[in-house]
């Protein structure tokens, strides 16, 4: 906390992150973001919600509007009295992953299963299975931004691999007149024009050529 007050930041806006003994942490998480789970202890036990983010750093979980508290801001429209509510992390252990059929808290297995594609490549991957069942747990969707409409100004595949710069070697990079326009005028020696100078080389280096050759 020492080192943001030294800063200058709030340990408000920045918290002093916890210390947890590696041993504690968990390897191998059962839990994604856009999970539905039951919380199974604190002040919103026996409610549902959704996994907004996971911390694999200290072993929480935010649930979307679940254990909220009170966030004293500037005034603003979204705030007119200057309080706002924000999810508190949870710990991994008072969540539980949802029955896919009777949508109730249960316990869970780890199995690695292996799937075959179109093109008749085989993957492998672990899955989670309803503990004692084959009922497969399946993970959800990555959800997208559609008000954003960001998807409709990406570019194609083709349209990425396209060439359309074609160099014109017969030009210099940049106009003379902006070269002289940002050249410092302190500065004695002058920019010389490339063009004027390519095509004195051409005219100098074709006799000597000829010499040669006679």
């Amino acid at each position: 906390m020492h080192r943001f007050k030294a800063q200058g930041v709030s340990s408000r806006v920045f918290p002093k992150p916890q210390w947890m003994n590696p041993k504690e942490k968990i390897n191998h998480w059962n839990i994604v973001t856009g999970d539905k789970v039951a919380i199974i202890a604190g002040k919103d036990k026996d409610t549902i919600g959704e996994i907004k983010s996971v911390n694999r750093s200290n072993n929480t979980v935010i649930v979307e509007g679940k254990k909220l508290a009170k966030k004293h801001v500037p005034m603003q429209p979204g705030a007119p009295e200057g309080v706002m509510r924000k999810e508190l992390p949870i710990h991994y252990s008072n969540v539980m992953l949802l029955h896919p059929d009777t949508q109730m808290p249960t316990r869970i297995d780890r199995r690695k299963t292996t799937k075959t594609l179109e093109d008749g490549r085989i993957i492998s991957r672990w899955s989670r299975f309803v503990k004692g069942t084959d009922i497969e747990i399946p993970k959800p969707v990555r959800k997208y931004n559609d008000q954003s409409t960001e998807e409709n100004f990406t570019t194609t595949a083709d349209d990425a691999i396209e060439v359309t710069y074609k160099p014109d070697f017969s030009q210099p990079p940049f106009p003379q007149d902006l070269v002289k326009e940002l050249r410092n005028p302190y500065k004695k020696k002058f920019v010389m024009d490339l063009t004027s100078t390519s095509a004195a080389t051409a005219t100098n280096s074709t006799p000597s050529i000829n010499n040669t050759e006679a």
